[in-house]
């Protein structure tokens, strides 16, 4: 009776691990950060790693927080989500979502709270992650 209650946790276990690994997206090739089209850049233009620095953050909606576990994950230059290129502030700042310290969403705030609590070694200077245009 008892190894029947083992191997049916067991089972019940790993069918659980193959029903999320199917349910998450796929993780998309390390490179630039996609801006808005059209968009004029003051600085350049950010890599980004999902699979180096950030392979432990396994939950999307930490970034992509009005993802809805379901449809495909838009880009944050997503006509519908920070599109905005004039505004340095709002839920449509392009430049917000990157930037606002506060924010739990952004790049910077994130860092801030990581670098705060010891954790890892998060960029939150300017060069850091702007490398100076070349020319």
């Amino acid at each position: 009776m008892r190894k029947n209650i083992i191997v049916s946790l067991a089972v019940a276990a790993l069918l659980a691990l193959a029903v999320s690994a199917m349910a998450a997206p796929k993780v998309p090739a390390d490179g630039p950060v996609k801006t808005p089209a059209g968009a004029t850049l003051t600085q350049a233009v950010c890599g980004f790693s999902h699979g180096g620095g950030h392979k432990e953050y396994t939950d999307c909606k930490v970034c992509h927080h009005t993802w809805d576990g379901k449809a495909d994950i838009k880009t944050c230059s997503s006509a519908d989500c920070h599109a905005d290129m004039k505004e340095k502030k709002g839920g449509k700042s392009f430049y917000a979502a990157f930037h606002a310290p506060q924010s739990k969403h952004s790049c910077l705030g994130c860092h801030k709270e990581v670098k705060k609590a010891g954790k890892a070694k998060a960029p939150t200077a300017c060069t850091q992650c702007h490398p100076k245009k070349a020319g």
